[in-house]
């Protein structure tokens, strides 16, 4: 019978030992799935131009303001001034609050070797207004220098 028993914990022993790298096995499984749910839900990064029609289309300041330069000129309605990137983010905002966007879009742009622009129309809850996004490459990054709303008539 003391054989039996000894065998007995040997072969479960074994038994146990054995399951420990299949458990590691399947944890190692669940890992790669959850990596793989995290690249699948990670959101494109947009580019400038997609920014700019998104943002505008959907009153996103931040969105545009994201590719604005560190100092960037804002022509509002005829107003020009030198904005930081923060200001100007704040100005887009208020700009959005008091003229919801219903339409916009890119009916121009061009492109030379360090600069781009793009001309767009944004229709609003108060009117028309055409847009002009000037671009300029910085250290091989495109940044928005100067933003132009101006009444569309």
């Amino acid at each position: 019978m003391r054989k039996i028993v000894i065998l007995f914990f040997i072969l479960n022993s074994v038994t146990v030992f054995s399951q420990k790298p299949q458990d590691q096995l399947v944890m190692a499984n669940v890992k790669a799935v959850v990596l793989t749910k995290k690249t699948i839900v990670k959101l494109p990064t947009l580019d400038l131009k997609t920014s700019v029609e998104t943002g505008f289309k959907t009153a996103n300041a931040k969105l545009i303001a994201h590719y604005f330069a560190s100092n960037i000129n804002v022509s509002l309605v005829g107003e020009e001034n030198l904005y930081s990137k923060s200001q100007a983010e704040q100005v887009l905002k208020t700009f959005f609050l008091e003229n919801k966007p219903l339409k916009f879009i890119i009916t121009h742009q061009g492109k030379s070797i360090k600069t781009q622009y793009y001309i767009g129309s944004l229709v609003t809850n108060k009117g028309s207004f055409r847009i002009t996004v000037n671009v300029k490459l910085v250290s091989n990054q495109e940044l928005i220098s100067h933003l132009t709303i101006e009444k569309d008539y």
